[in-house]
């Protein structure tokens, strides 16, 4: 069984306010020109579909335009879509049985008939795309689940539970040992997160010999650098799934510099996991200039001679040992003008602390004791060196008023 695996693809995201379809249309017709070429069986897009769990009509069009197309591209190939924790499941099912029409089977949330799970609707069966008639093998399909959400079970580890029930339910009509991948969208342990930052949602970490053991290989989705997680062999045989993050096909932060990829994946019964990754080349690229902090001065200098014609999202990478200009971020969109860059923040970088941001250092229990406004121009005075300015301290204060207010209502 082949596969094209992907994941993470962020449809909707406003970056410093600009929207990305453009890039995300070039990784589209990049994909589609490889599904042209690769032939799969299944396309499996492990969750996050798009950023947000409302996205617009706009994003919702881009998104049904492409599965179409992309399975026009290749007609005898089956596409799996499963919802990660940005997307709304129940969303992504709306129009479930229409997609199914289409051989497209979308599997948002985990199916249940009252309280028993129904392990038959997360098997899919995969026609080879190459022998009309055949089985090339079987998907087990699962959204995004939280760790409370899993059905409860006689074992310590309910989710560890879960899996070996549902693979128990694929062995059955598997008999014919044919390839086994399982979709899921989680951290394992040992993934590499670098330049991600913080994930919203789901940062439960589990490890990678939680999966069964009769998986050939695992689709994962919900960390952006593409990589193989290892096992730890000690505790597992070392002949366990090849358990995988695709990674997303476009840059989401600007501290992710790696390459962007999908990847294909061959399964053959007796014969090693082959992976092959394919890489999406960057439209528009993400750059922090200087490369190594500078004075502001100098970093304004540094954007002010940046190539007219290129186009780029573009952070200057700022040392200060006080603090900004006041209108510093005006002299950064002046510097920009009309280049094709897209001028977006700053990355501050402290030459020393001072005595005084040293002393600055609270406990929790001072954090608890003094005013929340107060964290807030601590936290702002060291992230952005200056002073937070009155509207936004105004506003601060009426949302701690509220949530003040709230708090005394319901005691």
């Amino acid at each position: 069984m082949k596969i094209i695996h992907t994941s993470d693809w962020h449809i909707g995201q406003i970056f410093y306010e600009y929207d990305r379809d453009g890039e995300h249309l070039a990784f589209l017709e990049r994909l589609r020109e490889i599904i042209v070429s690769e032939k799969p069986d299944a396309l499996l897009i492990s969750g996050d579909i798009f950023d947000s769990a409302m996205p617009s009509a706009q994003s919702q069009r881009l998104y049904t335009d492409a599965i179409l197309r992309l399975k026009s591209a290749c007609p005898d190939m089956t596409v799996v879509v499963t919802a990660g924790n940005h997307d709304s499941g129940t969303r992504l099912e709306t129009v479930r049985n229409l997609w199914d029409k289409s051989g497209v089977k979308v599997i948002g949330c985990l199916s249940r008939n009252g309280n028993m799970v129904r392990y038959g609707d997360h098997i899919i069966r995969i026609a080879s795309a190459s022998e009309p008639g055949r089985i090339a093998g079987y998907v087990v399909a699962l959204p995004h689940i939280y760790r409370q959400n899993y059905p409860a079970c006689t074992e310590e580890d309910r989710q560890a539970g879960f899996y070996r029930k549902i693979m128990s339910a694929v062995n059955e009509e598997n008999t014919g040992k044919l390839p086994v991948v399982m979709m899921a969208h989680l951290s394992v342990s040992g993934s590499d997160m670098s330049g991600q930052g913080l994930v919203t949602g789901g940062m439960d970490y589990v490890p990678a010999g939680i999966f069964p053991e009769e998986c050939d290989y695992v689709a994962l989705g919900h960390i952006h650098k593409p990589q193989t997680v290892r096992q730890d062999c000690s505790s597992k045989k070392e002949a366990g799934p090849v358990v995988r993050y695709s990674g997303s096909p476009i840059p989401l932060s600007f501290d992710e510099g790696y390459r962007h990829t999908v990847s294909i994946v061959e399964m053959t019964p007796g014969r090693e996991t082959e992976i092959r990754e394919v890489e999406i080349p960057c439209s528009i690229p993400v750059l922090t200039i200087p490369g190594e902090p500078a004075p502001f001065g100098e970093a304004l200098k540094v954007l002010k001679n940046f190539p007219d014609d290129k186009q780029a999202y573009v952070r200057l990478n700022v040392m200060i040992s006080d603090f900004l200009p006041p209108n510093a971020s005006a002299q950064a969109v002046q510097a920009a003008g009309k280049k094709e860059c897209r001028y977006c923040c700053m990355k501050i970088t402290r030459t020393a602390e001072t005595e005084n941001e040293k002393g600055n250092r609270l406990t929790v229990d001072e954090i608890k004791a003094i005013n929340p406004l107060e964290v807030a121009e601590m936290y702002y005075r060291r992230r952005f060196g200056k002073d937070m300015d009155m509207e936004m301290k105004d506003m601060l204060s009426a949302v701690i008023r509220k949530v003040a207010e709230k708090e005394m209502k319901e005691e």
